[in-house]
């Protein structure tokens, strides 16, 4: 198993390498942008107040866009946006792709069992998934919350970056059902596209009416940036996306137990 590891982890580190790439220069540019806006901040806070609160919204504009809370929470949405694309696709990539290029007809011939290569890979998925959400809270707190001399809340940096952690493992578990149940690559990726698209309609939903209960069924709604930010991560919402990302392994395993190849 570990060799398994280790050998996916170096196939994957070039995959890796380029969403980390992607995801610097966007932070990147937003922090310019930050230096190039910071002293008509208050002008540009003024009319975004004046826009509809729905746009508002969607764009990931909570609280006082002046301040460096709601500046940080404005990015962080943008930024968290790439990190679940990046998990998505990674779970539906993580065995689809083996089908897809023929390889896993020889993988799965290998005097290991079907199992244990398949969970080799959701193992070395999962360390690439918390490499990215450490290096982009790296990112975020050099580049985002420094130049606005910090928040308020010291550890928001920290707690931020788990819950982008664990939404993204609720997002690679659920592209790794996706994938484990439709049995083409492309199929796969448009049924992720619409759960990713869906996820972010009902959290907008959810945000804009107030209905709590429409939270629970978006990924995007149990951590929050801004939230997380003021009152820290919520036991419930731990629980209950730890209870998803087992369930969605345990029917994952299951299903590639009996898939034909």
């Amino acid at each position: 198993m570990r060799a398994l590891i280790k050998n996916e982890l170096h196939r994957s580190r070039k995959h890796l390498l380029i969403w980390l790439s992607i995801m610097f220069l966007l932070i990147g540019f937003c922090y310019y942008e930050y230096l190039s806006l910071k002293d008509s901040l208050g002008e540009a806070a003024l009319m975004l107040s004046g826009m509809p609160r729905l746009l508002t919204t969607m764009f990931g504009i909570k609280g006082d866009f002046n301040t460096a809370l709601g500046w940080y929470s404005c990015i962080y949405f943008w930024v968290s946006i790439l990190a679940f694309v990046y998990a998505l696709n990674l779970g539906i990539s993580c065995i689809a792709m083996e089908v897809k290029n023929g390889t896993s007809a020889y993988l799965f011939t290998k005097p290991v069992c079907r199992t244990e290569i398949v969970f080799s890979k959701i193992i070395a998925s999962v360390a690439n998934l918390l490499i990215f959400s450490a290096f982009s809270g790296l990112c975020n707190y050099i580049l985002l919350i420094l130049p606005t001399d910090g928040l308020e809340q010291p550890t928001a940096a920290l707690t931020t970056t788990i819950g982008l952690y664990l939404t993204q493992l609720m997002f690679f578990t659920a592209g790794l059902l996706i994938s484990s149940i439709v049995k083409k690559y492309k199929a796969a990726v448009q049924v992720g596209t619409v759960f990713l698209l869906t996820s972010y309609f009902l959290a907008i939903t959810a945000q804009y009416s107030g209905i709590r209960f429409l939270d629970l069924l978006s990924p995007l709604r149990y951590f929050d940036v801004y939230e997380v930010i003021l009152n820290g991560i919520q036991t419930f919402s731990l629980i209950l996306a730890l209870f998803i990302v087992t369930v969605c392994l345990y029917i994952t395993a299951k299903q590639w137990k009996k898939r034909e190849l």
